[in-house]
């Protein structure tokens, strides 16, 4: 705990623009830590935006991802007067691999389920609040993360200030309920992931809208995020499937929160050609939120699930600025 705690203070004091890891101990898991990363505004307001990512890259892939030097989402926060950081749940980037992670897939259950998630969301809250005297926090999520995000948001609503749901993981019609029996992790090379954020079978012939930074580096980037394995075949990354397992439920419906109970302004955002949320899915997901003094819902055009990869970032970066700086304005 000491080690950790001197981590902390000496990232706190790192200069402005510059991204710094801190490992925070979990508690009820003994020696397990979780990274959370980041970068300092040139001057403390107290106020925080915390990151988090979805199933299957961590945050240096995603909100810390520099598309050229100071040019991350994380950067871009805190130019404008944020405390930001980025948080890896156990299994993912800086964070510790859970020895579940290191035997056979299917010798245990998938690791970092949506009530784990949340817990550590609340350990990268807590660590906010009282070590850098936060008082304005708002929470990002992406993806699978948006469900261990509700999660904490619904049960800790006085911990939070606004909640923005980036691609959120919705209900799809007609989708069975049946349990998914999945193994405690899977395997993807970083080669197989780029050509997934392609989106080639959703975008139309010749439109490409990843970053070309993403192209140049984002895979070596990916591929260094995480141990290899001996005896796993070349270039394969272990994935937790605790998120898979979260997905499965929330298309069916299932999620380990009551909408009802977020008391928290939340906002919908998404691109026009994401293929997990669309207009016609995420007006009723965000009907839910019915003690949310505030909802807004947002469609990005020519933005895929991955936005905050692509072109369109900066959009993205813009609307969700616009709406912490509303909830700012509401709730003073």
């Amino acid at each position: 705990m000491l080690a950790s705690m001197l981590m902390a203070l000496a990232a706190a004091s790192a200069q402005p623009g510059t991204l710094r890891t801190i490992w925070l101990d979990v508690p009820g898991a003994p020696g397990e830590q979780v990274a959370l990363h980041c970068v300092a505004p040139a001057v403390d307001t107290g106020k925080a935006m915390l990151f988090v990512h979805g199933a299957s890259f961590p945050t240096r892939l995603a909100s810390a991802f520099e598309f050229a030097p100071g040019d991350s989402w994380l950067q871009a926060a805190a130019r404008r007067g944020y405390l930001s950081c980025g948080l890896d749940f156990l299994g993912f980037g800086d964070s510790s691999r859970p020895r579940a992670m290191q035997a056979e897939a299917g010798a245990a259950s998938p690791v970092t389920r949506a009530a784990s998630a949340a817990e550590e969301i609340a350990v990268a809250a807590d660590y906010l609040h009282k070590q850098q005297k936060i008082g304005t926090l708002h929470l990002v999520a992406h993806s699978w993360g948006t469900v261990p995000a509700a999660l904490f948001a619904a049960t800790h609503a006085d911990d939070l200030t606004s909640l923005t749901l980036f691609g959120p993981v919705v209900p799809l019609p007609g989708k069975s309920e049946q349990q998914a029996n999945l193994d405690a992790w899977w395997s993807i090379t970083a080669q197989q992931r780029l050509a997934q954020l392609h989106y080639h079978d959703v975008l139309p012939t010749g439109l490409q809208l990843l970053e070309p930074a993403v192209e140049r580096s984002w895979a070596d980037a990916f591929n260094a995020s995480a141990p290899h394995l001996k005896g796993d075949p070349a270039g394969m990354l272990r994935i937790p499937n605790g998120p898979s397992a979260d997905i499965h439920d929330a298309r069916s419906g299932l999620y380990p929160y009551a909408a009802a109970d977020v008391r928290v302004p939340v906002f919908v955002a998404y691109g026009s050609y994401d293929n997990v949320v669309n207009d016609q899915t995420a007006a009723p997901f965000l009907a839910h939120f019915v003690n949310s003094p505030l909802r807004w819902r947002l469609r990005i055009d020519d933005g895929t699930h991955v936005m905050h990869l692509e072109k369109a970032r900066r959009s993205l970066y813009e609307s969700v600025d616009a709406f912490v700086h509303v909830t700012e304005s509401t709730t003073r």
